[in-house]
């Protein structure tokens, strides 16, 4: 017997509104460099320059000229999104749409599976807090990786539908449209370091979430990661390296530049209690973390059908 259906609602992951209409973003953070070299951080809300509007031209006349359907819902920042990812190139931008309309194509990267969920309550990923200019921070646990115990797949599924949900209610339109990501090594070595999952990880946000990373803290390195880094560093492309920074504990109190010690758990050297419960996502300004409203939905999807914010159903669940 199928129980009534459940609304998932995360609006209250949304930002005060107060601290985003203080923010004011100066033109070089919403993009800088100029044509082929160029990088943007804000998507919605800004003016295009030529080159680029240029280059959305092209991609359209590539995607006329292979009779691609693009979804209803489209916008032109989807449009240079994707121009970013070919790297401003007319051979690159069919395999990387193509790529991306897969992806989209998948049910599961956007839905509350039962694997979804069983993934997400393990804390390999969570938000916690926000830096100064109200992004996002969504940890990774890398000692918790293991893609025997989780496929490719559903890390692929599981993480596609939680940057989804972060995406979309933790992000304002030209005001706020990145993350900041802090990726805990717990000092693995090389012989153990999830290297694939990452490449997964990495690769679904790149082309899928694209422009969605501000920073990259990699904290807690062992001696191994650390040589290592130093020589990738070495030849690494440059604006790349800049989003990326390698800490070790001792170094934590480099990460309160950008993020405040209450929006930082006391593992990275802040003052809020590290975290147990990582499913549904916390919003650590109000009060429990969470909504009444929200967390009745989540008990409630043991034994309801599960609808999205836009009211269609997305998966069922049979009473056990």
């Amino acid at each position: 017997m199928l129980q009534q259906q459940v609304l998932l609602n995360f609006d209250y992951l949304r930002p005060n509104q107060n601290l985003v209409d203080a923010i004011v973003h100066d033109a070089q953070y919403i993009k800088r460099k100029e044509r082929s070299k160029s990088q943007r951080r804000i998507w919605e809300n800004v003016p295009y320059d030529a080159y680029e509007k240029e280059k959305m031209a092209d991609f359209m006349k590539v995607v006329t000229k292979n009779k691609v359907v693009l979804p209803q819902n489209w916008t032109d920042s989807d449009t240079l999104k994707m121009v970013y990812c070919g790297k401003f190139k007319d051979k690159n931008y069919l395999k990387v749409l193509q790529s991306h309309l897969a992806w989209r194509a998948i049910p599961n990267n956007f839905q509350p599976t039962d694997i979804n969920i069983a993934f997400l309550q393990k804390g390999i990923v969570y938000t916690f807090g926000r830096d100064k200019q109200q992004r996002p921070i969504i940890i990774m646990n890398l000692e918790l990786v293991n893609l025997k115990q989780f496929s490719e797949e559903v890390y692929i599924n599981a993480l596609s539908y939680y940057f989804g949900i972060i995406k979309k209610h933790c992000f304002i339109p030209g005001k706020v449209e990145n993350w900041v990501f802090i990726m805990d090594t717990k000092k693995l070595g090389l012989s153990k370091f999830p290297f694939k999952a990452i490449q997964i990880a990495t690769k679904t946000m790149q082309v899928n979430f694209c422009g969605c990373l501000d920073k990259l803290y990699l904290l807690n390195p062992s001696s191994s990661l650390s040589f290592s880094w130093k020589m990738v560093s070495a030849v690494a492309d440059a604006d790349t390296m800049e989003k990326v920074q390698m800490l070790k504990p001792n170094e934590y109190a480099k990460i309160q530049e950008r993020i405040a010690v209450n929006q930082l758990e006391e593992q990275f050297g802040g003052t809020s209690p590290n975290l147990s419960k990582f499913w549904p996502p916390i919003n650590i300004d109000i009060p429990g973390g969470y909504t009444e409203e929200i967390l009745k939905a989540v008990e409630s999807m043991k034994t309801a059908e599960i609808v999205n914010s836009e009211g269609s159903t997305v998966h069922q669940r049979r009473m056990k």
